[in-house]
């Protein structure tokens, strides 16, 4: 675990209203990663943030919000579909781990201890997974914990 502080930002984002899941989002990214290379910009270099917007077990999985963004500067022109919005920044304890769905549930089922032991109390914002062209090869993801 490490420590990191985001800026506030400008994003540029996809969305997928419904259950969250692996099939959902792994479709959401590719779209948007086939989008992202029409910017050479971005292509390789500029991680991918998932951000599901809502917690399942308070809203409905029909109405559960899931994006993925990429930061922009503010004079970049986003074009459809893609849409605009920004992202709040903020203190966050980093993790990584192995992209798959054992070590997910696990880092889920230890996470919130960790976060107890080293006294680290969370924001009320949203829990961020963070890709790199290089992390996706070697099949690893970042999972941002906002904190205080």
């Amino acid at each position: 675990m490490k420590m990191e502080k985001l800026p506030y930002s400008r994003i540029a984002y996809f969305r997928n209203t419904g259950e969250y899941g692996d099939k959902q989002n792994r479709e959401l990214m590719e779209s948007f990663k086939k989008w992202l290379q029409y910017y050479d910009n971005f292509a390789d270099r500029s991680p991918i943030l998932g951000i599901p917007q809502d917690n399942p077990a308070v809203t409905p999985k029909e109405a559960c919000r899931y994006d993925v963004c990429v930061l922009i500067n503010e004079d970049f022109m986003v074009a459809e579909p893609a849409q605009v919005g920004y992202f709040a920044g903020g203190r966050y304890a980093v993790f990584v781990l192995d992209h798959t769905k054992e070590a997910i549930e696990d880092f889920w089922g230890d996470v919130f201890s960790v976060m107890e032991t080293h006294n680290l109390p969370m924001r009320n914002t949203p829990i961020i997974e963070r890709y790199t062209s290089e992390m996706i090869e070697n099949h690893l993801c970042e999972i941002l914990i906002p904190i205080q």
